[in-house]
């Protein structure tokens, strides 16, 4: 698949989706004015219905992951979303309008995830920021045009993400060859059932379900209570995605490349920590400093888990619709009890702060995931899991005539001062095949290769097989 192909019209399609949940789905909501906002708050009830529709999809993935099923959420996404919001603007919040709202957000949601879920190693999480970014950047532009504009963009934003990705279908579709390798035809309704748990799955969701409900409980807690002003909501989230986007595309075009990301894990709970300290010194100021720490802690958390939820379903071929909605259910149900105690807060006794209580529970929450649930320990695995899928993914390249022709690999053993010898070793080495297999097809014993492998390493001055293929690709990089 070209990347350069899809990647902006993916990236567009979900940025569509998200200017149009911080129009209609996060509180405060900008297209409604004061009065019209509902007493409980609009957010809430939006990730009530959002939590139906999300356990709907996961009972029904199979059907939904089908050709039928996917076009009956991608009508669901666009021209429900589209309708609701219309009403959501022209009529007041009620339930049932939310409810349309909620189904609308967890259906389009679904369908672009399980696109990205078919991308190879780091792009989900690339792809995920980016659109993030791109989703926020329209928001403030709308937001700037004025609340007329704001309005209609929130009708019509649902159906144009819907066109995006039927357009983004077809150019899978160009790409792939065929129309039978389509996205939308492709029936991976199955998985392997018979395949072993994921490794660290259930802490994943468990920790990705305790953050949103720390960043939920905060924001819900100052809204409730209003200690967030007229800035809050997406006014901050959204500034918030736009850094997050720039960090992790910088990561991601460094050396390290998709594997930098993990470093990222270790931010989190650091980030957390010290926006809920800073709330403890609270003013108008101070909080829009304190929430961007904890939003963007969650909104790295939040890219960071799915790109490994993409590395599970690669990994162990799970149907990504149904894994998807797991992770998205835990984000839900987080955030959903997050609310309830934001709301809850305003009815303590008045020797109990709300926002004090609430950086206690933040703070709990913190050290209980980083220390007890997603630990170092975790990242580290997962990194590790990271490591053999993109050795898969070079593997499965190198393996490609297209790719990698024979003359590419002599040149670069010359760059290195190989031996002719040396260089016949390099080549299956590059494919990754075994040192039997190498010895079998040069007719030379297991010994010599074992030779020929060190005097390789060492001349490159590398350890591993992975560092090779690292070696080859700045190399191809450098002389393409």
């Amino acid at each position: 698949m070209k990347v350069e192909t899809l990647f902006p019209i993916r990236m567009l399609g979900f940025g569509l989706y998200w200017a149009w949940l911080f129009l209609v789905g996060v509180s405060p909501t900008p297209i409604l004015d004061i009065e019209a906002e509902p007493t409980f708050p609009l957010e809430a009830m939006e990730l009530l219905f959002r939590l139906m529709g999300i356990a709907l999809i996961i009972v029904f993935s199979a059907w939904l992951s089908s050709v039928k099923g996917r076009m009956f959420l991608l009508c669901v996404g666009s021209i429900v979303g589209s309708m609701s919001s219309a009403l959501l603007v022209g009529f007041e919040a009620t339930p049932i309008t939310i409810a349309l709202v909620a189904c609308a957000d967890a259906s389009i949601f679904m369908l672009w995830l399980s696109f990205f879920g078919h991308m190879k190693l780091g792009e989900t999480a690339l792809y995920m920021t980016l659109s993030y970014a791109v989703g926020s950047l329209l928001f403030v532009c709308i937001m700037g045009i004025g609340d007329e504009a704001a309005r209609i963009c929130a009708i019509v934003l649902p159906f144009l993400s819907g066109i995006t990705f039927l357009y983004s279908n077809k150019l899978y579709e160009h790409e792939a060859g065929s129309s039978s390798t389509t996205f939308l035809s492709e029936m991976r309704t199955n998985g392997n059932r018979e395949a072993p748990i994921f490794p660290y799955i259930t802490r994943m969701t468990a920790a990705l379900g305790l953050y949103a409900l720390l960043f939920s409980l905060i924001t819900s807690t100052a809204v409730c209570n209003g200690f967030s002003g007229d800035i809050a909501g997406p006014y901050i989230e959204a500034p918030c995605c736009i850094g997050l986007g720039i960090a992790i595309a910088l990561i991601y075009n460094s050396k390290k490349k998709a594997r930098g990301i993990y470093y990222l894990y270790r931010f989190v709970p650091l980030a957390f920590s010290i926006g809920l300290a800073v709330l403890l010194f609270i003013s108008q100021h101070v909080f829009f400093a304190a929430d961007a720490f904890i939003m963007t802690a969650y909104l790295t958390f939040e890219i960071l888990i799915p790109n490994d939820f993409c590395n599970a379903i690669k990994m162990n071929d799970l149907p990504p619709l149904r894994t998807f909605g797991i992770a998205r259910f835990a984000i839900t149900a987080g955030m959903l009890l997050g609310w309830l105690i934001g709301i809850a807060t305003t009815n303590l006794p008045e020797f109990l702060p709300p926002l004090a209580v609430a950086v206690g529970v933040g703070m709990t929450i913190t050290v209980a995931a980083s220390t007890l649930v997603f630990t170092e320990k975790e990242v580290f695995s997962l990194s590790g899991i990271a490591e053999e899928r993109s050795f898969e993914e070079k593997v499965v390249r190198n393996n490609n005539p297209n790719h990698t022709p024979d003359e590419s690999i002599r040149q670069f053993g010359k760059a290195w001062q190989l031996s002719k010898r040396e260089v016949d070793v390099l080549d299956p080495l590059l494919k990754g095949r075994t040192t039997l297999y190498i010895s079998q097809n040069l007719f030379i014993a297991i010994g010599t290769v074992k030779t020929h492998t060190y005097n390789i390493y060492k001349k490159m001055g590398i350890h591993t097989k992975m560092e090779l293929l690292d070696l080859f690709d700045a190399f191809q990089e450098e002389n393409h």
